[in-house]
């Protein structure tokens, strides 16, 4: 039986958690990215999901569908909404060609398959781009997975909706600037586990204002191996990458 997440972010040393998947060696968001992040022992492994016009949850990033997959050459136009077409039509898409045509003919995944295939080997970083609280909450209590992922969003009404549908969600709340007072508050208020922040904005002061309050403190997004030193120095507590294996091993170099 797969621990609670919970236990994950109470573990001591930092997390290294894979962007999009291995997105550096992938197409971000996709299986080949999510089989790639498992490879690079992956933490954690994040994600983005959206709605489809039939109320599907699907793994993209964007609100459109022009700069990951084939659609404008399918269908014509530009800035095509995801949230105009169905599931159906987002499954004739290529979501892999754009990176690489070894990717061709990979499909746009659902949320449902995405956790399946991450949930087998690691713990998926959810983080909510649209969509409402319920319907995400039933495809994590359907599979099995409400307590073994993390919920993350910039939108913190919605981290609030999960908590109030469902406090066993282990939240994390997303965030840039300032790491002020008042957001932590907010941030304790919400119930959440875990911090995500801009790790530009990250000093110190921030580390040990978030610590203080007996939180997690997890940084987005670091590539830089120097970057992600200083950042573990400060006692960071999870590297947000688009590069797990790099990071991994200039963060915690295997033993001669």
């Amino acid at each position: 039986m797969k621990a609670p997440a919970r236990d994950l972010i109470a573990r001591q040393g930092v997390l290294i958690i894979a962007h999009r998947g291995a997105s550096f060696r992938a197409p971000e968001n996709t299986l080949p990215a999510f089989a790639h992040a498992l490879e690079a022992r992956a933490d954690l492994v994040e994600l983005d999901y959206r709605h489809s016009k039939d109320g599907v949850p699907v793994v993209i990033h964007d609100k459109t569908l022009d700069r990951t997959t084939d659609a404008v050459a399918q269908w014509g136009g530009k800035k095509l909404p995801l949230a105009a077409r169905t599931q159906a039509d987002l499954e004739k898409l290529d979501a892999g060609a754009w990176f690489d045509e070894r990717f061709a003919g990979t499909r746009v995944p659902s949320l449902a398959d995405a956790l399946d295939a991450i949930q087998a080997g690691s713990v998926t970083l959810i983080e909510r781009k649209a969509g409402d609280a319920a319907t995400l909450l039933g495809v994590l209590e359907k599979g099995g997975h409400i307590e073994h992922v993390v919920v993350q969003s910039f939108d913190w009404d919605f981290l609030a909706d999960c908590r109030t549908c469902d406090p066993r969600c282990v939240l994390g709340a997303l965030g840039t600037g300032a790491v002020t007072a008042e957001r932590l508050d907010a941030i304790e208020r919400l119930g959440a586990r875990v911090v995500g922040w801009n790790h530009k904005h990250i000093d110190a002061a921030a580390v040990k204002a978030v610590h203080a309050r007996g939180l997690k403190l997890w940084v987005y997004t670091v590539d830089a191996r120097a970057r992600a030193r200083a950042l573990v120095a400060l006692g960071v507590d999870g590297l947000i990458t688009n590069r797990p294996a790099a990071l991994r091993a200039a963060v915690m170099p295997e033993p001669r």
